[in-house]
């Protein structure tokens, strides 16, 4: 039986989610790219993160060909009476 996977450390994850809020509206796509470069960390930490929140449905976005696992484009936070943008397509699907 497979164990689940750690939760990531909660620092990165404050530090992710704060980068996404800076550049969701703006003009500029929010990526794995851009976090990278934002945060600081790892490239594989911020696809840990992503993978993390997006399964937990707190980030929505555009799932792309790009070679990272999951690869997102136009990243926004989930935030409470707001609007979904990218509706069932940017939310976590299994299968």
């Amino acid at each position: 039986m497979q164990s689940a996977s750690p939760m990531p450390n909660p620092d990165d994850i404050k530090d992710v989610l704060a980068a996404i809020g800076l550049y969701e509206d703006g003009d500029e796509d929010c990526n794995n790219h851009l976090l990278d470069h934002e945060t600081g960390l790892d490239p594989a930490t911020v696809d840990e993160i992503l993978d993390y929140l997006w399964k937990a449905d707190q980030i929505e976005g555009i799932l792309t060909l790009g070679g990272r696992n999951p690869s997102l484009d136009d990243l926004r936070r989930v935030l409470p009476d707001r609007p979904r943008l990218w509706g069932e397509d940017g939310r976590y699907r299994t299968g």
